[in-house]
C-alpha cells in the first residue's frame, strides 16, 4: 500500500481488505454519454457552418452580429467533454482504492497532486451488502441503502465497490468490519 493511503489510517487501525476498481467497468459507464457528445458537437458545428462562419464573405450576418456563429464553440467543447467523459472515467479508476479497516469503510482517491480524498461511508447510510456478480467474473458491492431500495437505477460510483476481483472476501471484511 502506498505511503498516501496509509496516512489517513489512525493508530490501531488495521486494514482487513483493499482492492481498486478495473479501469474498464468505469470506461463502460460512461460510454452512453458519447452519444450525448456526437450531438452537442453535432449541432454545435451545423450551426457554425448554417450561419456561414465569421468571414465578411461568407456569414449570413452583418455587423457585429458576425459573432453569434462564434456561439456555437461552446456547444462543440461540450460535445468534446462528452467524448473524453469515459477516459476521465478510467483514469479515476486507476487512482481509486476500496478499503476496509476495522473501524470504517471508505473509497480512497489518489488525486493529480498527490493528495487523498476519501468518501467514508457512514453506519446511517449503509446496510448488509449487496453483492452482485457481473457477467465478466468481476463483483459489484453495494452498500448504501438508498442504492439496494432503488434496483432500477444504475448505482452511483461512490456507493460501493465496483469491478473488484474478489468480491466476497470484500463483504466477508465489510461484514467484520460492521459486526466486531
Amino acid at each position: 500500500m502506498s505511503p498516501e493511503l496509509a496516512a489517513p489510517l489512525s493508530p490501531g487501525e488495521e486494514i482487513l481488505w483493499q482492492g481498486q476498481p478495473r479501469p474498464y467497468v468505469f470506461i463502460l459507464r460512461g460510454l452512453p454519454n458519447i452519444a450525448y457528445g456526437v450531438t452537442w458537437s453535432v449541432l454545435g458545428a451545423y450551426w457554425y457552418h448554417g450561419s456561414g462562419g465569421i468571414s465578411e464573405a461568407t456569414s449570413a450576418f452583418e455587423g457585429w452580429w458576425r459573432i453569434v456563429p462564434l456561439l456555437s464553440i461552446p456547444f462543440i467543447i461540450v460535445g468534446f467533454s462528452f467524448w473524453f467523459y469515459p477516459i476521465r472515467l478510467g483514469l479515476q479508476a486507476r487512482r481509486t482504492w476500496y478499503v476496509v479497516t476495522n473501524k470504517r469503510i471508505f473509497i480512497a482517491e489518489l488525486n493529480d497532486k498527490r493528495s487523498l480524498s476519501l468518501r467514508v461511508f457512514s453506519a446511517e447510510e449503509m446496510t448488509a451488502p449487496q453483492i452482485v456478480k457481473r457477467f465478466d467474473g468481476l463483483y459489484d458491492v453495494i452498500l448504501t441503502r438508498r442504492a439496494q431500495e432503488n434496483p432500477h437505477l444504475t448505482p452511483r460510483l461512490d456507493s460501493g465497490f465496483f469491478g473488484v476481483e474478489n468480491g466476497e472476501t470484500a463483504v466477508e471484511a465489510i461484514n467484520a468490519a460492521l459486526n466486531p
